[in-house]
């Protein structure tokens, strides 16, 4: 045989203007490096209350750094971020929050093990959407007739008690039902008139000679379609035990332990002018 040596050549921009930096970066790569490193960093057995600190640290640095260096006269009590990285707290936000790397009983050492892999190898499309999961609205209303129904924001307060909710995050898929969903919805999709009559274990939907059920199986498939792999259907009920579940991606609320957004982007802004001080 023939030892030969391939090389692999790639150029680079470079720039010493700080504002041309700021203005070039891209924050879904962003997201996906800094979810990488804290994730390879739990593998390694490092504090998660350590590890939170730093990344916090690292956000506040960067923004404190544009502040200062690139943005233009303002009050101190006005937050400013860069175009590019207005959405670098939420993403921050979103990795401190996780299931997959908070420390808790209800995630086992396995499990939080085989969610920590997936993400090493995670594109940055797939990590933007594991951090920020989609919660469409599958109500009658908005669900239309072709392509996915509308997203609402996944915040508790951004759902419906009288309709359905899909969320999927390229991991999971959870079609959440309201209390007060109409009874026509539920006899049209689960076949059932009240929502006591929904079997949460079925793992899929049956198909019903109607519309609407013929459009949400049409919007499960086409998610599943778009992720390359079979995501198994998980149907919670409102107020079930297993809501807590759902629950836990909603990203911009807070959990057990924690802060919701608004007020994890203030702390980040106190950090800001502690630095600048």
């Amino acid at each position: 045989g023939v030892r030969k040596l391939r090389l692999l050549n790639i150029s680079l921009p470079v720039s010493s203007n700080l504002a041309d930096i700021y203005k070039s970066c891209d924050v879904d790569t962003m997201a996906n490096s800094l979810t990488k490193e804290f994730g390879k960093a739990l593998l390694s057995n490092h504090s998660y209350k350590n590890l939170k600190e730093q990344l916090t640290g690292k956000v506040s640095q960067s923004l404190a750094c544009y502040r200062q260096n690139c943005a233009s006269p303002s009050q101190p009590g006005q937050l400013i971020l860069p175009e590019t990285l207005k959405l670098l707290p939420l993403y921050s936000h979103c990795l401190l929050r996780s299931p997959a790397l908070i420390p808790s009983l209800e995630v086992g050492f396995d499990e939080r093990s085989n969610l920590l892999q997936r993400l090493a190898m995670m594109s940055v499309q797939q990590t933007e959407l594991f951090l920020y999961p989609r919660l469409y609205s599958l109500n009658t209303s908005t669900l239309g007739n072709e392509g996915l129904p509308p997203m609402v924001r996944p915040s508790y307060d951004r759902i419906r008690e009288a309709g359905a909710h899909l969320l999927e995050n390229g991991l999971v898929l959870i079609l959440w039902v309201g209390s007060a969903t109409p009874s026509k919805w539920l006899q049209e999709v689960f076949g059932a008139t009240t929502l006591d009559g929904v079997d949460p274990t079925q793992g899929n939907l049956q198909p019903f000679d109607n519309a609407t059920s013929t459009r949400v199986r049409g919007v499960v498939e086409e998610i599943r379609g778009q992720r390359g792999q079979y995501l198994r259907l998980n149907i919670v009920r409102q107020n079930d035990k297993s809501e807590h579940i759902f629950r836990q991606f909603l990203v911009e609320d807070k959990l057990d332990q924690g802060l919701n957004y608004t007020d994890f982007l203030c702390s980040i802004h106190k950090e800001i002018r502690n630095i600048l001080s």
